[in-house]
């Protein structure tokens, strides 16, 4: 196998919300990672951090993930914390 490919999804974020009282953006998720049975949560959260220059993958949190019937597709919540400090906060 191609270990290159594993990393090979797309992500798209949609209803993206900014929620100032609880320090937060929070967003759907739709993950594409055809060939791929689902893609873990440490690489959507670098990948994450990449596209909105988050300085540390800490501050996302990822959750509720459904794999679509026969593959390929996910959909999941997003919320990204402005500082760990927030997060620690919010989050039990």
């Amino acid at each position: 196998g191609d270990l290159g490919a594993m990393s090979d999804f797309t992500i798209r974020t949609r209803k993206f919300k900014q929620n100032p009282l609880l320090g937060r953006k929070q967003f759907v998720l739709d993950i594409i990672h055809p060939g791929m049975a689902n893609v873990s949560k440490k690489d959507l959260g670098t990948k994450l951090a990449s596209m909105y220059k988050v300085h540390d993958a800490q501050c996302i949190q990822l959750f509720g993930f459904k794999t679509a019937f026969g593959g390929g597709r996910s959909t999941g919540f997003g919320l990204i914390y402005d500082s760990l400090d927030k997060m620690k906060k919010f989050e039990p």
